[in-house]
Protein backbone atom coordinates (compact mmCIF):
# COMPACT_ATOMS: atom_id res chain seq x y z
CA UNK A 1 0.00 0.00 0.00
CA UNK A 2 1.39 3.56 -1.06
CA UNK A 3 2.34 5.64 1.90
CA UNK A 4 0.48 9.13 1.66
CA UNK A 5 2.30 12.38 0.84
CA UNK A 6 1.56 13.74 4.24
CA UNK A 7 3.53 10.11 5.84
CA UNK A 8 6.53 10.44 3.73
CA UNK A 9 6.84 14.09 4.58
CA UNK A 10 8.69 13.48 7.47
CA UNK A 11 11.94 15.14 8.88
CA UNK A 12 13.74 11.71 7.95
CA UNK A 13 12.95 12.04 4.45
CA UNK A 14 14.23 15.39 4.09
CA UNK A 15 17.74 14.96 5.62
CA UNK A 16 18.83 12.55 2.72
CA UNK A 17 17.09 14.97 0.13
CA UNK A 18 18.68 17.50 1.55
CA UNK A 19 21.99 16.49 1.08
CA UNK A 20 21.10 15.08 -2.51
CA UNK A 21 19.99 18.78 -3.18
CA UNK A 22 23.13 20.55 -1.86
CA UNK A 23 24.96 18.10 -4.17
CA UNK A 24 23.17 19.02 -6.69
CA UNK A 25 22.66 22.39 -6.57
CA UNK A 26 27.58 23.22 -5.49
CA UNK A 27 27.63 21.24 -8.04
CA UNK A 28 25.98 23.14 -10.85
CA UNK A 29 26.48 26.37 -9.38
CA UNK A 30 30.89 25.41 -9.36
CA UNK A 31 29.90 24.49 -13.18
CA UNK A 32 28.18 27.79 -14.28
CA UNK A 33 30.47 29.88 -12.29
CA UNK A 34 33.20 28.54 -14.40
CA UNK A 35 31.12 28.91 -17.69
CA UNK A 36 31.16 32.64 -16.51
CA UNK A 37 34.63 32.79 -16.09
CA UNK A 38 35.79 31.07 -19.06
CA UNK A 39 33.27 33.58 -21.29
CA UNK A 40 34.72 36.37 -19.17
CA UNK A 41 38.77 35.24 -20.18
CA UNK A 42 37.19 34.81 -24.12
CA UNK A 43 36.16 38.25 -23.94
CA UNK A 44 39.09 39.59 -22.66
CA UNK A 45 41.08 37.70 -25.17
CA UNK A 46 38.85 38.70 -27.59
CA UNK A 47 38.61 42.53 -26.76
CA UNK A 48 42.34 42.42 -26.18
CA UNK A 49 42.93 41.01 -30.29
CA UNK A 50 40.86 43.99 -31.11
CA UNK A 51 37.54 42.63 -32.57
CA UNK A 52 38.74 43.37 -35.96
CA UNK A 53 35.36 44.54 -37.82
CA UNK A 54 33.14 42.59 -35.48
CA UNK A 55 31.41 45.34 -33.83
CA UNK A 56 32.67 43.88 -30.63
CA UNK A 57 32.18 46.14 -27.83
CA UNK A 58 35.09 45.95 -25.27
CA UNK A 59 32.44 47.40 -22.21
CA UNK A 60 31.10 43.76 -22.55
CA UNK A 61 33.21 42.11 -21.00
CA UNK A 62 31.78 41.47 -17.87
CA UNK A 63 28.35 40.43 -19.38
CA UNK A 64 28.42 37.15 -18.96
CA UNK A 65 28.30 37.64 -15.04
CA UNK A 66 24.56 39.11 -16.08
CA UNK A 67 23.97 35.72 -17.37
CA UNK A 68 25.25 33.57 -14.64
CA UNK A 69 22.49 35.23 -12.29
CA UNK A 70 20.05 34.25 -14.94
CA UNK A 71 21.27 30.69 -15.23
CA UNK A 72 21.19 30.66 -10.87
CA UNK A 73 17.67 31.80 -11.19
CA UNK A 74 16.12 29.64 -13.73
CA UNK A 75 18.54 26.58 -14.10
CA UNK A 76 20.29 25.60 -10.65
CA UNK A 77 18.12 26.76 -8.14
CA UNK A 78 15.12 25.16 -9.23
CA UNK A 79 17.22 22.31 -10.21
CA UNK A 80 18.57 21.81 -6.82
CA UNK A 81 14.13 22.47 -5.25
CA UNK A 82 12.94 19.52 -7.59
CA UNK A 83 15.68 17.30 -6.62
CA UNK A 84 14.42 17.92 -2.57
CA UNK A 85 11.09 17.82 -3.45
CA UNK A 86 11.43 14.83 -5.28
CA UNK A 87 13.18 13.25 -2.65
CA UNK A 88 11.53 14.22 0.23
CA UNK A 89 8.08 13.94 -0.81
CA UNK A 90 7.24 11.82 -3.98
CA UNK A 91 10.60 9.21 -4.17
CA UNK A 92 12.14 9.31 -1.07
CA UNK A 93 15.39 7.62 -0.19
CA UNK A 94 15.15 5.22 2.49
CA UNK A 95 17.34 2.38 4.05
CA UNK A 96 15.47 -0.52 2.47
CA UNK A 97 15.39 0.65 -0.94
CA UNK A 98 17.51 -1.74 -3.89
CA UNK A 99 20.38 -0.42 -5.87
CA UNK A 100 17.35 -0.54 -9.12
CA UNK A 101 14.95 1.35 -7.20
CA UNK A 102 17.46 4.06 -6.08
CA UNK A 103 18.37 4.27 -9.72
CA UNK A 104 14.66 4.82 -10.76
CA UNK A 105 13.60 7.21 -8.25
CA UNK A 106 17.31 9.36 -9.40
CA UNK A 107 15.38 9.06 -12.70
CA UNK A 108 12.34 10.57 -11.12
CA UNK A 109 13.58 12.94 -8.99
CA UNK A 110 15.86 14.09 -12.48
CA UNK A 111 12.76 14.74 -14.76
CA UNK A 112 11.07 16.55 -12.08
CA UNK A 113 14.19 18.92 -11.49
CA UNK A 114 13.94 19.59 -15.25
CA UNK A 115 10.28 19.88 -15.05
CA UNK A 116 10.62 22.56 -12.37
CA UNK A 117 13.94 24.52 -14.75
CA UNK A 118 11.26 24.43 -17.88
CA UNK A 119 8.71 26.18 -16.02
CA UNK A 120 10.87 28.66 -14.67
CA UNK A 121 12.51 29.42 -17.90
CA UNK A 122 9.25 29.66 -19.28
CA UNK A 123 8.36 32.23 -16.86
CA UNK A 124 11.53 34.18 -17.68
CA UNK A 125 11.26 33.82 -21.06
CA UNK A 126 7.68 35.10 -21.17
CA UNK A 127 8.77 38.36 -19.26
CA UNK A 128 11.27 38.69 -21.82
CA UNK A 129 8.28 38.28 -24.83
CA UNK A 130 5.99 40.56 -23.07
CA UNK A 131 9.20 43.10 -23.26
CA UNK A 132 9.67 42.78 -26.59
CA UNK A 133 13.21 41.38 -26.30
CA UNK A 134 12.68 37.75 -28.03
CA UNK A 135 10.11 36.63 -30.38
CA UNK A 136 7.18 33.65 -29.66
CA UNK A 137 8.94 31.08 -30.70
CA UNK A 138 12.77 31.77 -29.87
CA UNK A 139 10.91 31.71 -26.35
CA UNK A 140 9.34 28.33 -26.89
CA UNK A 141 12.10 26.70 -28.34
CA UNK A 142 14.46 27.83 -25.97
CA UNK A 143 12.42 26.57 -23.36
CA UNK A 144 11.98 23.22 -24.23
CA UNK A 145 16.02 23.61 -24.71
CA UNK A 146 16.59 24.36 -21.62
CA UNK A 147 14.39 21.46 -19.87
CA UNK A 148 15.82 19.19 -22.04
CA UNK A 149 19.43 19.58 -21.83
CA UNK A 150 18.57 20.33 -18.09
CA UNK A 151 17.44 16.59 -17.60
CA UNK A 152 20.30 15.08 -19.84
CA UNK A 153 23.07 17.27 -18.06
CA UNK A 154 21.61 16.78 -14.47
CA UNK A 155 20.75 12.98 -14.36
CA UNK A 156 24.22 11.64 -14.13
CA UNK A 157 24.56 14.05 -11.23
CA UNK A 158 20.93 13.40 -9.82
CA UNK A 159 21.81 9.49 -9.44
CA UNK A 160 25.35 10.33 -8.45
CA UNK A 161 23.52 12.43 -5.70
CA UNK A 162 21.04 10.15 -5.03
CA UNK A 163 23.19 7.19 -4.14
CA UNK A 164 25.47 9.04 -1.77
CA UNK A 165 22.50 10.31 0.10
CA UNK A 166 20.84 6.69 0.06
CA UNK A 167 24.72 5.01 1.12
CA UNK A 168 24.28 7.73 4.29
CA UNK A 169 20.97 6.73 4.96
CA UNK A 170 21.67 3.37 4.91
CA UNK A 171 25.28 3.63 6.48
CA UNK A 172 23.27 4.06 10.12
CA UNK A 173 20.74 0.36 9.68
CA UNK A 174 22.53 -2.25 11.68
CA UNK A 175 23.89 -4.95 9.65
CA UNK A 176 21.24 -8.28 8.81
CA UNK A 177 23.80 -10.16 10.91
CA UNK A 178 23.44 -8.55 13.71
CA UNK A 179 19.61 -8.98 14.48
Amino acid sequence: MAQSLQARATRANAVPAGVAAGIVGIVMLVQAILRTFVAVFSNVAYSSAGGINTGYDPGNVLAPFGQLFVELGTTVIPAAIGVFLAFWLLVPLVPELRVPRVVVRSLVAAAIAAALVLVFTAVYSGSSIFSGQQSFAYAVFGTAQAGLYTFINVTPLVILAGFLAWFWVSKGRPAASAL
